[in-house]
């Protein structure tokens, strides 16, 4: 046949398909594929004629050879997707969003089919990530944004208790969370009115392992209890009094340590809840990147507790001083403690480091602060994560990382000393890398990942919830 005739067959198909023919328009499709085999747009126009008359396997097959080929139309997307979803398959669907986007073809309508397919499947996170998924691609975002409100109000509950430690670990979560979730703060004071919130929510994170956490494991079990510890927790008395049995899940953000310090009070802690490890992630969309050259500035940025072993801090810097006398020490923190507070200022003085140690202060914003700065110090005995030193990488400065328990776990060897000599080998050496210091917090540690397991963990207890049946009655007595 000429290639004429082989032209003409396919435009027929095309007719035929436009004037609502499809299987003779198949049919002519078929013929065309014959002497054209290697043909993109005709593999994905059988594939959608197929679709069309209910012949899905054979669409499958279609669709899966024109993805094979070079010259397969931008469109085949948009049409796998919808056979997708004409086969139940909506998560695969979802699946084929971005690369819609990064080829042109997205479109909006299609999106909230995918969500709605997800949401009749019974898959409410599902659903709900392709309508964030949606609003953030979307030229017009704002059309997500009732569907996103109305698909939230099915979704489970969350409240937040905090207690005087405060939220600083807890803003990416709270922000990411409360755009897929009904969430709640407590801020009452009194044991019944953490009932009632408890009682509200379908699921209660408790942020720290201290004394919200233990009262609200005492209460009557009426919703799904989750347990985040840090690291000061572990080595104080609270975990015992925490009623493990009643909490469904225990978050540790650190290294292995932390655990053996939980194992000191209960050894049995494994026994009694499970424990899931999600690290503090990094915000990199909010740090600046910063391809500083080597410079003689050393940032510590802590409060001048025990626990971040200055003494160790001043040794380093008094070796340091003497090898090279232009390297400089600033500090950002306050002092907390008034017999640490004595010594640093005796010894700054006794080993003749006035002139190199600078006292900054408590920072609102820490990474303007270190702007100018080329190298972080972390001297502390023990670190859940040490997020300052994470954060300062993602800018840009080379760590310099005292080998306490579990460093190894987080930072790997390459940053961590043990003695003063081994800390200004570090700060002397040619090795000055502050593209791989970001690259390194990029790969380990993103934000994102930490957030994509816990959003796994509450779409997990979102299926099996507490039902109303086992939910006790609000009581207080004897807590």
């Amino acid at each position: 046949m000429t290639l004429l005739s082989a032209t003409q067959t396919y435009q027929q198909a095309v007719a035929l398909e436009q004037q609502g023919r499809e299987g003779e328009a198949l049919n002519r499709i078929e013929q065309f594929l014959q002497m054209r085999p290697a043909h993109g747009p005709a593999w994905n126009l059988a594939g959608r004629l197929s679709m069309k008359l209910g012949k899905m396997q054979k669409a499958m097959h279609a669709f899966r050879h024109c993805f094979t080929l070079l010259d397969r139309p931008k469109e085949a997307l948009a049409d796998l997707a919808n056979l997708y979803l004409r086969m139940g398959q909506a998560s695969q669907a979802a699946r084929l969003l971005k690369p819609m986007k990064a080829e042109g073809m997205w479109d909006p309508r299609l999106v909230l089919r995918i969500a709605r397919g997800l949401a009749d499947q019974q898959d409410t996170a599902g659903a709900m990530e392709v309508l964030q998924t949606g609003q953030m691609l979307s030229e017009d975002p704002a059309i997500f944004q009732q569907p996103i409100e109305e698909l939230k109000k099915t979704r489970a509950k969350i409240a937040f208790f905090c207690g005087g430690d405060g939220t600083t670990f807890l803003k990416g979560i709270h922000h990411y969370l409360s755009k897929r979730h009904p969430v709640r703060f407590f801020e009452g004071s009194s044991p019944s009115e953490m009932a009632e919130l408890m009682k509200w929510s379908d699921i209660s994170w408790f942020e720290w392992a201290t004394n919200l956490a233990h009262i609200g494991s005492k209460l009557p079990k009426v919703c799904r209890t989750i347990v985040r510890l840090h690291r000061y927790e572990a080595y104080e008395p609270w975990p015992r009094e925490i009623q493990w049995h009643n909490v469904d899940l225990l978050i540790t953000v650190g290294n292995s340590y932390v655990i053996k310090a939980l194992e000191h009070w209960l050894p049995d802690i494994r026994q009694q809840v499970s424990i899931a490890k999600v690290p503090n992630g990094v915000d990199l969309g909010t740090i600046s990147f910063q391809n500083r050259p080597r410079g003689k500035n050393v940032a510590f940025v802590a409060s001048l507790r025990m626990v971040k072993n200055p003494m160790l801090l001043l040794q380093c810097m008094k070796h340091l001083h003497q090898i090279d006398p232009e390297y400089q020490l600033f500090i950002a923190g306050e002092s907390k403690e008034l017999l640490m507070d004595h010594y640093f200022q005796h010894q700054v003085r006794v080993l003749g480091l006035e002139k190199i140690i600078h006292f900054d202060g408590w920072q609102g914003d820490v990474e303007n602060w270190l702007s100018d700065k080329h190298y972080l110090v972390v001297t502390s005995v023990i670190e859940s994560q040490g997020m300052g030193a994470l954060e300062a990488m993602a800018a840009g400065l080379k760590p310099v990382i005292h080998n306490f328990p579990g460093s190894e776990e987080i930072y790997g060897n390459k940053f961590l000393f043990n003695t003063p000599d081994e800390f200004c080998r570090h700060i002397l050496s040619d090795d000055y890398n502050p593209c791989a210091y970001r690259e390194f917090v990029e790969q380990r540690y993103p934000l994102s990942r930490s957030l994509l397991k816990i959003n796994e963990i509450m779409s997990s207890f979102e299926q099996n919830p507490v039902t109303l049946s086992a939910r006790s009655p609000v009581e207080t007595t004897g807590i």
